[in-house]
């Protein structure tokens, strides 16, 4: 029954990205990433919850977007940060919103997927090299600042071992502190079962439980030091993820 569960979802991943998410890619690569988003972010949807449903068996129980109308546009705009558990993170945010992420250098590597991942203007960054870190840096400012676009980033760095997001004081802070410099919007998603889909091998565990909620966006403008903003913003990840674990039970999160 395993080995039939990874037969499907190889099939179904390979129709939806031959006949949906490669072609889109491939006709938006030569406009400017504005208006590639427009063709490739309703393409990732498609792939997404296809793959999600009919590729993992997974259910998506939980599906909240409590952004106001004028964020939900395609480009959208504002930071986006979110808890990371899993590769899985990816298309259960798609689901939703396709905002091109902060991703480690590594992803690219990775046959087809990464270069779809440039392709729809992701953004890699080697951890281990100071003038990457600073590169990506300037690049996330200046799409949020001068292009009004959205950024994706995993303020965690790494997915959590336990699966629970980590506590305020172990994560990383630099791209909330600009926004909260800059006046710009931050918008916390909270993610929650994605850790379960996939074993330690790597194998697609079927029938796990996900959720995700988009909360409203958090203005800098209403707060009156950066560490409360930061504070605020993150806690909405985690109260998010703790509202989702009460509904759909703890042990959807373990790994086998």
């Amino acid at each position: 029954m395993s080995y039939l569960t990874q037969i499907k979802a190889i099939l179904v991943a390979s129709i939806f990205l031959g006949f949906v998410l490669i072609p889109a890619c491939i006709v938006a690569l030569p406009f400017p990433l504005r208006y590639r988003l427009k063709l490739v972010s309703p393409a990732w949807g498609i792939f997404s919850r296809n793959f999600l449903r009919f590729g993992c068996n997974a259910k998506l129980d939980i599906l909240e977007d409590h952004r106001s109308e004028e964020f939900k546009g395609v480009p959208a705009y504002g930071l986006y940060i979110a808890n990371h558990q899993s590769f899985i993170d990816i298309p259960l945010m798609a689901t939703t919103y396709a905002i091109p992420p902060i991703m480690k250098k590594e992803v690219l590597y990775i046959p087809v997927f990464g270069w779809l991942a440039w392709a729809s203007g992701a953004m890699a960054v080697s951890r281990s090299q100071t003038n990457s870190r600073k590169k990506v840096f300037s690049m996330a400012r200046n799409r949020l600042n001068k292009e009004k676009m959205a950024v994706q980033v995993y303020p965690e760095g790494t997915r959590s071992l336990d699966g629970h997001p980590k506590s305020f004081e172990h994560i990383k802070k630099t791209l909330m502190v600009v926004a909260y410099t800059d006046k710009i919007p931050v918008i916390p998603t909270s993610l929650y079962g994605t850790r379960g889909v996939l074993t330690k091998k790597g194998t697609i565990k079927p029938n796990r439980h996900l959720g995700i909620i988009v909360h409203k966006e958090i203005h800098p403008e209403n707060f009156a030091t950066v560490d409360e903003f930061c504070m605020a913003c993150w806690n909405k990840v985690i109260e998010g993820y703790d509202r989702m674990r009460d509904q759909l039970g703890p042990l959807n999160e373990s790994l086998s």
